[in-house]
C-alpha cells in the first residue's frame, strides 16, 4: 500500500463539501480521519505531515471558491493541528527506522509501537508515572527499541531473539483511591463508575529478561502488549 498516496487522499476530505454540506460533512469527515490515524500512525512522520497539509491545501481551495464556512475552515484547521502533532510524535518512529536500518536490517519488515520503557520489573501501577516514553519494533528475529535519556540524547538497542532468555506478561496493581460519586455521573459516562466496586486497579506489564542478565519492562494498553507477546512467539 502507498501511504503517501493515501494521506494525500485523506487531505483531499475538505472537497467533499462540494457535495456534503453541513453536520453531515463534520460528521463524515471526523469519521474518515478517525480511520485515517489508524491506518497511517506508526508509519512515520512524512505521512501526517503530507495529511495536514493536504488538509489546509484543500480548504484553502474550498474557501476560495465558497463552498465552506468559518465553523468547518476552525475544524479543520484544528485536525491539522492534531496530525501535525501526530507528525512531531512520528518523528521517533522514523529515528529507529534509521537505526535499525543502519544496522542492515529491513525496516519494512518490522512493526513499530509506541510504549513506555523501564529497566527492571515493573511491580506497580504507581511505577508507571516514572517510566519512559519510547518506540518498540520487531522483526527479523530481533527487537529494538529507542527512549529519551535525561541528557536529550537518544538510548537506541537492538536485542537478538536468541539473547532472550523469557518474556512474560503479568498483571500489575495500584491502589483505588476513593471516589465519590457527584452529581453529573448521572448524566456524563464516568469510568470511573466501573470500578467503585474494586479495591485495586489492574493492568498488565511486558518484561523482557536477556540471557545478560538484563530485565526491561513495557507498559501499554493490554491488547498492545498482547500482540507484541505472540509477534514474539512467532519470531
Amino acid at each position: 500500500m502507498n501511504y503517501i498516496i493515501l494521506s494525500i487522499l485523506f487531505g483531499l476530505i475538505p472537497i467533499l463539501q462540494i457535495f456534503i454540506k453541513g453536520w453531515l460533512f463534520f460528521g463524515i469527515s471526523l469519521i474518515l480521519y478517525i480511520i485515517s490515524y489508524q491506518l497511517l500512525k506508526n508509519k512515520g512522520k512524512k505521512l501526517f505531515s503530507f495529511l495536514a497539509g493536504t488538509i489546509l491545501g484543500s480548504e484553502a481551495i474550498a474557501l476560495l471558491f465558497g463552498f465552506t464556512n468559518f465553523f468547518i475552515l476552525f475544524y479543520l484547521i484544528v485536525v491539522s493541528g492534531i496530525f501535525l502533532v501526530a507528525a512531531n510524535e512520528e518523528k521517533k518512529i522514523d529515528m529507529i527506522k534509521e537505526y535499525i536500518n543502519n544496522n542492515n536490517f529491513d525496516t519494512k519488515k518490522w512493526k513499530y509501537y509506541h510504549l513506555f520503557f523501564g529497566r527492571g520489573e515493573i511491580t506497580s501501577l504507581e511505577e508507571v508515572g516514572k517510566l519512559l516514553s519510547a518506540t518498540f519494533a520487531i522483526g527479523e528475529n530481533n527487537i529494538a527499541y529507542s527512549f529519551k535519556m535525561p541528557n536529550g540524547d537518544y538510548f537506541k538497542n537492538i536485542i537478538s531473539k536468541k539473547d532472550i532468555e523469557e518474556y512474560n506478561l503479568y498483571d500489575i496493581k495500584g491502589k483505588q483511591e476513593i471516589y465519590y460519586v457527584k452529581m453529573q455521573d448521572l448524566f456524563l459516562p464516568n469510568r470511573r463508575l466501573r470500578t467503585l466496586h474494586k479495591p485495586y486497579l489492574e493492568s498488565f506489564c511486558l518484561t523482557i529478561s536477556t540471557k545478560d542478565g538484563e530485565i526491561i519492562s513495557f507498559y501499554e494498553e493490554p491488547d498492545v502488549l498482547q500482540k507484541i507477546v505472540k509477534e514474539l512467539d512467532e519470531l
